[in-house]
Order: structure tokens, then sequence, then C-alpha cells
């Protein structure tokens, strides 16, 4: 049997971005979301953003046209030298 996704052990992405030296915020509700993202990226850092959900929400997966417009939204590609 295949799973789309998985419930995993309470785990604070955000803090264990911290200590990696980058941006971590919990956004726990839904209106702080874009906030937190505009947050993440004022920092200029490498982001994570721990997203709490409620895990009894039926999720249907976007299809990946959807999620690439959604991943690449605002991002500008800069060349490392």
């Amino acid at each position: 049997e295949r799973y789309i996704g998985v419930n995993l052990s309470p785990v604070r992405y955000d803090l264990f971005a911290q200590a990696l030296g980058c941006y971590g915020e919990r956004v726990t509700e839904p209106d702080q979301i874009r906030p937190a993202l505009q947050r993440a990226v004022d920092s200029g850092l490498p982001a994570v953003l721990d997203v709490i959900i409620d895990p009894e929400i039926n999720l249907v997966p976007p299809d990946l046209e959807i999620l690439d417009g959604l991943w690449m939204e605002g991002c500008e590609i800069q060349p490392r030298c």
C-alpha cells in the first residue's frame, strides 16, 4: 500500500531550522501563513515554516503544475559564485 502522507512524531521543525542558523517559525492559524512567509523572505536566510494542520481534514493533494506555481511564486533565482 502506498501512502501520500504520514503522521510524524511531534518535531519542532522551526526550532531545528533555527539551530542550523536558518529562519524558523511555527504557524498554527491559516491567517498567519502570509505574514510568516513575508518574515521568512525578509530574514534573507534559508527558511522553514512549520505549518500545523488538522490531521483529521482530508486533504486532496494538488497537481504538480499548481504546486510548481506556488513553490516558485515570488522567488528570484540568483547564480552563486
